[in-house]
C-alpha cells in the first residue's frame, strides 16, 4: 500500500467514525436517552482521528503533499462529510501525478 492510498483510507476511516458519532450517536444520546453508543464511538473516532493525523504528517514529511494541502486535509477532517470530500480530492490528486 502506498502513502497515498494509505492517506486516503485514514482520511475514509475518520470521516465514517464522525459522521456515526456527529449523526447517530449525539442524537440518541440526546433524543433517546441513549449514551453508551457516545461513550463507543467517541473513542474510536479519536483513535481515527489521531491515526489520520500521523498519516498525514508522515505524508507532508514525505513530501507527498504540500503545507497548503495538509492545512486543507486537516481543517476537512473537523467538518462532518469533509472527509468524503478531502478523500475525492487525494484520488484526483494521485490520479494527476500519474498521468
Amino acid at each position: 500500500m502506498t502513502s497515498a492510498q494509505e492517506l486516503r483510507y485514514a482520511a475514509v476511516a475518520e470521516a465514517v467514525t464522525l459522521v456515526v458519532l456527529m449523526c447517530i450517536a449525539v442524537p440518541l444520546k440526546h433524543l433517546a436517552g441513549v449514551p453508551q453508543l457516545v461513550s463507543v464511538m467517541g473513542p474510536v473516532h479519536g483513535a481515527m482521528f489521531l491515526l489520520f493525523l500521523w498519516v498525514l504528517v508522515r505524508s507532508w514529511a514525505e513530501g507527498l503533499i504540500d503545507r497548503i494541502g495538509a492545512t486543507r486535509l486537516f481543517v476537512g477532517a473537523m467538518i462532518p462529510f469533509g472527509g468524503f470530500v478531502n478523500e475525492r480530492w487525494l484520488r484526483r490528486q494521485t490520479a494527476g501525478e500519474a498521468s
